[in-house]
């Protein structure tokens, strides 16, 4: 059977939400891949800039400069091996100015904070991660989780609580309240896949603020993970069938964030079995990004 051949293209930053959807893309049998984006080697510009290590290699077919942020398709298309069946690209700040000569799929990993007005009008098909934010046409693919990498890890548990990720002031506080309190608290910035999950895993709870009322992906990858979800009220919650205190820990201000954790410590048991039902739900409901290409290739008739 011919594979499904897919240009995939996206700021190619050693770690990036897109990398979970390539990852799952290479897995499958019936996709022959074709990677393109703005590449930035190991370099990534987190807390002033890090280098990623070199065990998590960042390699694509076609690298551009790191300054290509918004090329033409007339651009990439000499370039290619073959005519594809599918152009697929997900969208962190990096997008093409005119529309691929093929079927398009966009994805857009940011709209909370990016504009994606010109990827709609030439896009086939316009997928945005946050139902929130969406516009009139757009469809609903949420966040998720990587099936081979966020599991729980037995680990010694060195802390009642992680968050790992970049450090808002809400953030910055919730944390240096906790500690306040006593509870020890996981706060880091800069680990990624295998790292990434140990260190969530060397503690019970789960911390996951929002800033801006968008379900990020940290959401599914805790309750992926089995650790307690201790998460502030997001609109889309409740579309995606989490429910509060079956699923999450749910809260709406500084004090009821500290409350909800001080809660799970004092009631271990209870909280557990929130962490069971969390876990149970996204492995029930398939919310992984293997999922997510699926419904994209299923949406665009491919499959």
């Amino acid at each position: 059977m011919d594979k499904i051949k897919i240009v995939f293209s996206y700021l190619a930053y050693p770690f990036t939400i897109a990398n979970y959807f390539r990852r799952a893309l290479e897995r499958r049998d019936d996709v022959e891949l074709f990677t393109l984006g703005a590449f930035t080697n190991q370099y990534i510009p987190w807390n002033g800039g890090m280098q990623i290590p070199m065990k998590y290699l960042n390699q694509v077919d076609l690298p551009l400069a790191p300054s290509i942020f918004n090329p033409p398709w007339e651009m990439i298309e000499p370039q290619l091996p073959w005519k594809p069946d599918l152009s697929i690209t997900v969208d962190a700040g990096w997008n093409y100015t005119t529309k691929p000569n093929c079927l398009h799929a966009h994805v857009a990993t940011d709209p909370h904070v990016l504009n994606y007005d010109r990827p709609r009008k030439y896009a086939d098909y316009f997928f945005n991660m946050q139902k929130c934010y969406s516009k009139p046409g757009d469809i609903y693919l949420p966040y998720a989780y990587d099936s081979r990498c966020h599991r729980p890890e037995k680990m010694q548990k060195d802390y009642d609580a992680c968050l790992i990720g970049l450090h808002y002031a809400n953030r910055d506080e919730w944390v240096r309240r906790l500690r306040e309190k006593g509870i020890s608290v996981n706060y880091r910035i800069g680990d990624i896949y295998d790292e990434y999950v140990s260190e969530n895993c060397r503690a019970t709870i789960g911390l996951n603020w929002s800033s801006l009322e968008d379900v990020n992906a940290r959401v599914f990858e805790i309750m992926a993970m089995g650790l307690v979800p201790v998460i502030n009220r997001l609109p889309d919650l409740d579309l995606l069938g989490f429910v509060e205190n079956v699923h999450y820990l749910g809260f709406s201000n500084m004090d009821e964030a500290v409350e909800k954790v001080m809660w799970a410590m004092e009631n271990p048991m209870d909280a557990d079995r929130i962490a069971r039902s969390a876990q149970g739900k996204v492995e029930d409901d398939d919310m992984t990004y293997d999922h997510r290409v699926e419904t994209i290739l299923r949406k665009t008739g491919l499959l």
